[in-house]
């Protein structure tokens, strides 16, 4: 069993560990518990920020458990930090908990310091917590009477992620910046939409889909992005097991893409085949095979300030129009096993969301929309105070 901490927008780290693993028990908001055997690759879940092996679930006397388990502890100085959540936690539970076990373990004892309940991601990562016995941090969740203590084993590599999304050599504002882990995280989606990764109720993960290669699937396994950019997917693709395939209507950005990934082969020494090629993706006939599609289209007009309802309503006519024809022309070119994750834009203006007319066309257009949520609400990536969001489509064609 594993605990893992969930990112910024919980519902979306909720629907890709759904994609990935099949059954998520949510035990607090942002907590969720998964039972697996093998701890999964945090380098490759884009939602999650920390993972913790389940050690203690309201079993006895935890306070006795966790001394017990620190004697057994290699010798040496223990670095020990406390994350608390729940209801009751706070900074000063959490330095409660770190303090009892300070003073009772009969050795060296470096306690981090707690200014919320949590201790910060950057924090694990700077001193290191889980990477050796002796690193420690205790994740407790306490859910009315129960305890669930976890040991941290991964946290999410945010100096890892700044390099690939602003140390690649070609990077242009001008068509969007789509984060990296949102990029994994509509992999992820998309792999776990494809059919042969679905058990019999045709919407569970079997479980090998999460265990094979840390998450990747086996090469060979050729994901498309027919609207490629700066090659943000591609790239995330072939560090997550993909052979890759992208597409542009603009020759420059590929161009930008096949820099980007000659970049990523050489600075992390990852072996892929790739393909990118100028298309427009509304009228395009892709190579086969195409095994996934995982792809931010056309957001349309940028905004940095609230355009008049009527501008708005002409970039929506104009965003639907070319994303009706993509999906259009896609359709004929892929079969029902084939799992996208497609992001299209909405729009937050006056307290009113505005979305594609196409989302409650997709089943004229010729797909099924797959939802990770019981209530089947909208998944939507979204910053405050933005205009423009994505909101992700996780489709397969009709049979």
């Amino acid at each position: 069993m594993i605990l893992l901490i969930l990112g910024r927008q919980p519902e979306i780290g909720i629907a890709e560990l759904r994609a990935v693993f099949g059954n998520v028990e949510t035990i607090l908001p942002g907590v969720v518990l998964v039972a697996v055997d093998e701890i999964p690759n945090i380098d490759r879940l884009g939602g999650i920020r920390k993972i913790g092996r389940v050690i203690y679930d309201n079993d006895g006397n935890p306070g006795k458990f966790l001394l017990d388990k620190f004697s057994d502890l290699p010798p040496g100085k223990i670095t020990l930090g406390i994350s608390h959540y729940g209801k009751i936690a706070s900074a000063t539970s959490a330095k409660k908990t770190a303090m009892f076990l300070k003073s009772h373990l009969e050795r060296s004892v470096r306690v981090l310091p707690n200014t919320t309940a949590e201790i910060s991601d950057a924090a694990t990562l700077g001193n290191k917590l889980g990477s050796s016995p002796n690193k420690v941090e205790l994740l407790m969740a306490y859910i009315g009477h129960r305890l669930v203590i976890a040991e941290l084993v991964g946290v999410q590599n945010l100096n890892a992620y700044t390099l690939r999304d602003r140390g690649r050599p070609k990077r242009d504002a001008r068509v969007g910046m789509l984060p990296p882990k949102l990029a994994q995280i509509m992999i992820n989606l998309a792999h776990g939409a494809c059919k042969n990764s679905l058990s019999k109720d045709d919407n569970v993960l079997d479980q090998t889909l999460a265990t094979r290669a840390g998450l990747a699937p086996n090469r060979q396994t050729t994901l498309l992005d027919p609207f490629c950019g700066t090659g943000v997917i591609l790239q995330e693709a072939a560090l997550m097991g993909f052979d890759v395939y992208g597409t542009d209507i603009e020759s420059r950005m590929i161009d930008f893409t096949k820099t980007n990934l000659a970049w990523l082969e050489k600075t992390h020494q990852v072996i892929f085949k790739s393909k990118s090629e100028v298309g427009d993706a509304t009228n395009y006939i892709w190579s086969q095979p195409i095994d996934v599609i995982a792809t931010e289209t056309y957001l349309g007009q940028p905004y940095t300030t609230p355009p008049p309802t009527e501008k708005l309503q002409q970039n929506i006519t104009t965003c639907n129009t070319i994303l009706s024809k993509f999906l259009i022309n896609l359709a004929p070119q892929i079969t029902p096993e084939t799992g996208l994750c497609v992001a299209v834009p909405c729009w937050f203006l006056n307290n009113k969301t505005y979305h594609l007319p196409l989302v409650c066309q997709l089943v004229a257009l010729g797909y099924e929309q797959i939802f990770y949520s019981d209530d089947q609400k909208p998944l939507i990536y979204h910053r405050e105070n933005q205009i423009v969001a994505r909101e992700l489509l996780v489709l397969r064609r009709k049979p």
